[in-house]
């Protein structure tokens, strides 16, 4: 079973959030694994994919629409996937050569032979 954690709103003290999760593990696996037999654990996407694939599980293909969603009769969710996605695409595209960039000045960086001197000018 997956259990995301966190949303757009969470984070915002990430120390406590965490704190709070770790705490909330521990006291699960040592008092209620024996009774449930479900052990917690901090996992990635892949790992639960992984995991997934091991069971051999024949999923069914959704062919129809399942857009869009709603919180209550009168509120729907439509903007977010209708509505600039021009400016998303930008943002995903910026967003993913800022990741690129700063991999590679930390790969440079932590290069022993990359001088304090290289390091300042990359800056």
């Amino acid at each position: 079973m997956l259990v995301v954690m966190g949303d757009d709103f969470r984070f915002q003290n990430a120390r406590m959030y965490f704190s709070s999760t770790d705490n909330m593990i521990n006291y699960w696996n040592t008092n209620m694994l024996e009774n449930t037999n479900i052990e917690l654990i901090y996992s990635t996407p892949q790992m639960y994919v992984d995991a997934l694939a091991a069971q051999n599980i024949v999923w069914p293909t959704k062919y129809d629409d399942m857009f869009p969603y709603a919180d209550s009769d009168v509120a729907y969710w439509t903007g977010y996937f209708s509505s600039r996605a021009n400016a998303k695409k930008y943002m995903r595209d910026a967003s993913h050569y800022l990741q690129s960039s700063n991999n590679l000045f930390a790969i440079e960086a932590l290069d022993q032979s990359t001088s304090d001197a290289q390091i300042d000018a990359m800056l």
